[in-house]
């Protein structure tokens, strides 16, 4: 096992990421001290309020004056007023919607992350020579969100400044630019969380698979040996299995939610990007901060749907091997019986990684987002011509055309 006795598992892997939830305030509990008190309520309800209030006073105070009103929307033509409106509304409802349901889900949340380190502890028991590198998994999770984290939100806080222009109104402006940009930050934290849970599983099926592989090559393994070995690895890939059903359930929802998010999100700031191209404006600031922080949101949601797309490939490979290992232990009949029981249980159980309710998690669902994204920003697009053209034809009301 580790060198860390205290630190191993789950905890020591997720621990920092699921700190940084609890501290901005999207859940009331800490993996070393899962259970919820007052004090923990009362302050993450503190924080919510301070983010979405914050912002919202932010841009009242700006709509409220004159000369920073002036300053922030003049530039911005009316679709992308109406963009910005809806991304600003967007965010704070799915901000809102991820709280309500990491509350309401919570002791089911913790029941699943408390499950996951139980099939590790399980599997150390029955194979006491498996060696988990857990600070490797740590380390992979904790450094690249964090690093992709700070990126971020150097990228928003940049941005945020030089669309509300904040030649007047900073403290305003400010307000508006943190609110903003930790409310989106908790968004794509959790999803990160959702990739490193399913990476989690996906090793697991992967270990099982190597274990099993190691027990065929076994020579000193008596037959009962064998037969109780291969029983505990069908155990742990049913639990697997079940684990993968409990995560699709758990967060499910929420990941539906925050990739509804990034798909309104890029098709507004695509669209954004796609005006200054045609208004051939000059190359600024603005086009590499709008392209940096498009760039985060596709490599999310690409990440997303690959590690979704893996983890049912590992899990499908997983079971078939399994039920295909009867041609190597055709000497002993008591396994032949226990393969079919497992090959049935496989037919009925066909667990897929999933978001919403049904809708699998896989690269086909990276063709329906920018399927959709390209149709939308064409319409938009097509809007933009139309609106060009109607002010080039435009006249004067007091010019007529004489035809002679």
């Amino acid at each position: 096992m580790s060198s860390k006795p205290k630190h191993v598992g789950f905890v020591y892997c997720y621990e920092s990421l699921y700190s940084l939830l609890f501290y901005w305030g999207a859940i009331t509990f800490r993996l070393h001290h899962l259970q919820t008190t007052p004090q923990r309520v009362i302050y993450a309800l503190s924080i919510r309020i301070f983010f979405i209030g914050g912002f919202v006073t932010g841009v009242y105070i700006k709509l409220s004056d004159a000369q920073m009103s002036q300053a922030m929307f003049s530039h911005l033509s009316p679709v992308v007023k109406i963009i910005f409106s809806w991304e600003c509304v967007c965010c704070i409802i799915t901000y809102i919607e991820y709280c309500l349901l990491l509350d309401t889900q919570r002791r089911r949340h913790i029941r699943l992350l408390a499950n996951m380190q139980l099939l590790d502890t399980q599997i150390s028991a029955a194979f006491p020579f498996v060696n988990w590198r857990y600070h490797r998994t740590r380390g992979k999770y904790w450094y690249g969100t964090v690093g992709i984290t700070f990126l971020y939100l150097v990228i928003t806080l940049t941005l945020m400044f030089d669309t509300t222009r904040c030649s007047c109104g900073f403290l305003s402006t400010l307000v508006i630019a943190c609110s903003y940009t930790l409310v989106t930050s908790t968004l794509g934290l959790f999803s990160f969380i959702h990739i490193g849970l399913m990476d989690y599983l996906r090793v697991r099926f992967r270990l099982v698979m190597k274990l099993l592989r190691q027990l065929y090559a076994a020579t000193s393994v008596t037959a009962t040996e064998r037969e109780l070995q291969l029983d505990l690895l069908f155990a742990f890939a049913k639990r697997g299995s079940w684990l993968v059903q409990e995560l699709n359930e758990t967060v499910g929802t929420l990941a539906a939610a925050g990739m509804f998010y990034d798909f309104t999100h890029m098709t507004g700031f695509v669209y954004v990007v796609c005006q200054k191209l045609l208004h051939q404006e000059p190359w600024d600031t603005q086009y590499a901060f709008l392209t940096l922080h498009l760039a985060v949101h596709i490599y999310k949601l690409i990440m997303t749907c690959v590690y979704g797309y893996i983890l049912q490939r590992e899990k499908r490979n997983c079971m078939h091997l399994l039920s295909a290992c009867g041609a190597h232990f055709k000497q002993i009949p008591q396994i032949q019986c226990r393969i079919e029981c497992f090959q049935h249980w496989c037919m009925h159980n066909k667990h897929t990684t999933t978001i919403g309710k049904k809708t699998p998690l896989n690269l086909s669902m990276l063709y329906v987002v920018f399927n959709g994204l390209a149709n939308y920003v064409i319409v938009l697009v097509q809007l933009l011509f139309q609106l060009q053209q109607k002010d080039k034809q435009s006249m004067p009301k007091d010019v007529e055309i004489i035809k002679s």
